[in-house]
């Protein structure tokens, strides 16, 4: 009962609108035939929002300092949430709207990939045909103004907002970028920019005949994006065997997995099951698969999770594939998105993942702080009787950055080293070493820019130095898929990968 109680609080209370002259509005909600409260449920929920109208009232009355009354009214609806369960929540209209972005594929903006490098929001690099890459906006550039604002103190996400826009509408930026004194100002008119689902496509250096595509989420395009780089990866560079890189997929679209899913598996074959309190839902294969004799390897982490397990345990089941790296996050919760007024959404828990042999992705939750209990727990990659998540056929033990190199990473310091050394040195090619004279060249760097390091970190790990050096520049100098180049050529996960098909190949050859 108690579960249900809270559900029917929070239904209410989202339409439940403090408005701008302090008044608490109650907008009755008319709940579906098959889901009505009882006598008793309405009893208790109308005290409890009593209750809540209660609060309000003495902080409206009491409270000494000004607030945000949409702010508390949104963070009152996600404390309720919490109490189900870690994937309901809810959506404000910021988080609607980029929601609907990455589902559908696009958005309107001018088209760059920016972080935050402390305080400076810095460019990772201009996307290709857009208008920020047609203007000359280039990697390093700090975006220093927008709209004659300093951009110091924006997060992240408040850059973006006042980056987006309508399509066709302009906005003005100014960015330092280095070697030139003044401020360079850009007025860009923003144009529909592509957020591929699509991260990396390539064929991997000194391994022909092997693809690697890397998938970020879940969204309407996947499927199609996904056929189109396969397609574009067997015809120039003939490739026989595919990696799938799921790793830090946190998910998405329902349909998109499946449709992934029927790619790769004959006709008949169960992909997911959907089961909610009263219905259970199969999906099968319905197509022989397109790719279904293409040798495929497919690489997951703890961030992978939700449609990302559902490809890779679909996979797994109909050994389709080898599945490769660490135990995947368990998170096997449906989420339905309801629209709800004032440009809001809630994303509730209706159902959960089942894979083909019935097994439920979803791992506990009894307790919010043990949702996470894997970070202590040696044998979570390993243990069986574990529930949740896809257990690999093959672990490999996630490589983790030291801290000195990991704060350098997060300080942006390998980046704004590459960005310097690929500026004064035109003559770099995609051979680019960081030799004993580059690594000497990089301390120097440290030390001119007065920056806090751990100078034993040269001494016990040279490698992951030399490493994120080569890869900061391959990117800055040439492009994001040459930095992903030098990471793959390292990365123990993707070198099993690439063993593991190549013997396959071999056996098929002698066939």
């Amino acid at each position: 009962m108690k579960i249900r109680i809270r559900t029917y609080l929070i239904l209410v209370l989202l339409f439940l609108f403090v408005a701008g002259n302090g008044e608490v509005n109650v907008y009755v909600c008319a709940f579906p035939q098959n889901a009505g409260p009882d006598e008793e449920t309405v009893d208790v929920w109308q005290q409890q929002l009593k209750k809540y109208a209660e609060i309000y009232s003495l902080i409206k009355t009491y409270y000494p300092e000004p607030y945000n009354k949409e702010k508390l009214f949104f963070s009152s609806i996600s404390g309720f949430l919490r109490m189900l369960d870690p994937h309901s929540y809810f959506l404000d209209p910021v988080s609607v709207r980029s929601l609907n972005e990455d589902q559908q594929g696009n958005y309107y903006g001018i088209g760059i990939r920016i972080t935050k490098y402390e305080d400076r929001l810095t460019v990772i690099a201009p996307i290709a045909g857009t208008p920020a890459y047609k203007l000359g906006i280039m990697a390093g550039d700090v975006i220093a103004e927008i709209e004659g604002k300093d951009t110091r103190n924006f997060s992240l996400d408040e850059a973006m907002r006042m980056l987006r826009g309508a399509k066709g509408t302009e906005v003005n930026i100014k960015v330092r970028r280095e070697g030139i004194p003044a401020l360079i100002p850009f007025r860009i008119k923003r144009a529909e920019i592509p957020l591929n689902s699509v991260s990396y496509s390539l064929a991997l250096p000194d391994e022909p005949g092997i693809g690697y595509i890397s998938i970020r989420t879940f969204g309407n395009t996947t499927a199609r994006e996904l056929k189109e780089n396969i397609e574009q990866l067997r015809q120039k560079n003939k490739i026989k065997a595919l990696i799938l890189d799921l790793r830090g997929n946190a998910g998405g679209s329902l349909r998109a997995a499946v449709d992934i899913s029927d790619l790769f598996l004959r006709k008949g074959k169960v992909i997911v099951s959907v089961q909610g309190r009263a219905y259970k839902q199969i999906f099968i294969a319905k197509k022989n698969g397109q790719y279904e004799d293409l040798p495929a390897a497919v690489l997951i982490n703890r961030g992978s999770a939700s449609a990302s397990e559902i490809v890779a345990s679909a996979f797994q089941h109909h050994k389709r594939a080898k599945i490769i790296g660490s135990r995947s996050w368990g998170k096997g919760l449906v989420q339905t998105v309801n629209r709800l007024s004032l440009n809001t959404s809630l994303a509730l828990t209706t159902a959960k993942y089942y894979t083909p042999d019935n097994r439920c992705i979803q791992r506990e939750f009894d307790e919010r702080d043990d949702y996470f209990f894997f970070l202590n727990n040696k044998n979570y990659d390993t243990d069986h009787s574990i529930e949740g998540g896809v257990i690999p056929d093959i672990y490999i033990k996630p490589d983790i950055h030291p801290e000195p190199i990991f704060n350098l990473i997060y300080r942006g310091i390998f980046f704004k080293f590459a960005r310097h050394l690929a500026n004064s040195n035109p003559t770099i090619t995609t051979e680019f070493k960081a030799n004993h004279k580059i690594i000497k060249k990089f301390r120097e760097f440290l030390d001119k820019n007065k920056i806090t390091y751990d100078a034993n970190a040269f001494k016990k790990y040279p490698k992951s130095i030399q490493r994120e050096i080569e890869r900061e520049v391959m990117a800055h100098k040439f492009s994001p898929t040459e930095g992903v180049k030098v990471f793959l050529k390292s990365d123990k996960v993707t070198q099993t990968a690439i063993n593991i098909l190549k013997n396959f190949l071999k056996k098929l050859k002698k066939k």
